[in-house]
């Protein structure tokens, strides 16, 4: 029985347990698997380091609070933050890396950097 490479389809020879012709051929098979596993993750980053950003300008704008329909936050996504701080049943400030900030009736206030 003939055996063939798993990632390039060369006929392989030798050992019995072979499954790749080449280490290129293991290395590309496995990153591309490993690729696959980290897209999600890869999006969650992407999203939660755009929030970053915004709420960095903000702060060196030195805005503190506005509506959450204001077009500076075109893009904010409120699904996601890094950590959130509960008092009660609600939340009452969400983290997004060293940025903190608040949610209440439509607006976002109290918009900072830790230790400011």
């Amino acid at each position: 029985m003939e055996r063939f490479c798993r990632e390039c389809g060369t006929p392989l020879a030798g050992r019995s347990d072979k499954l790749f012709c080449s280490d290129d051929c293991r290395t590309l098979f496995h990153n591309r698997r490993y690729d696959a596993a980290r897209v999600p993750t890869g999006e969650v980053n992407r999203i939660l380091r755009y929030n970053r950003s915004l709420l960095e300008r903000l702060c060196e704008s030195g805005v503190s609070s506005l509506r959450l329909s204001d077009e500076r936050l075109l893009g904010f996504n409120i699904r996601y933050f890094t950590s959130v701080e509960r008092r009660g049943l609600r939340p009452s400030e969400y983290g997004c890396y060293e940025f903190s900030y608040r949610l209440a009736h439509g607006r976002m206030y109290a918009i900072k950097k830790a230790g400011s």
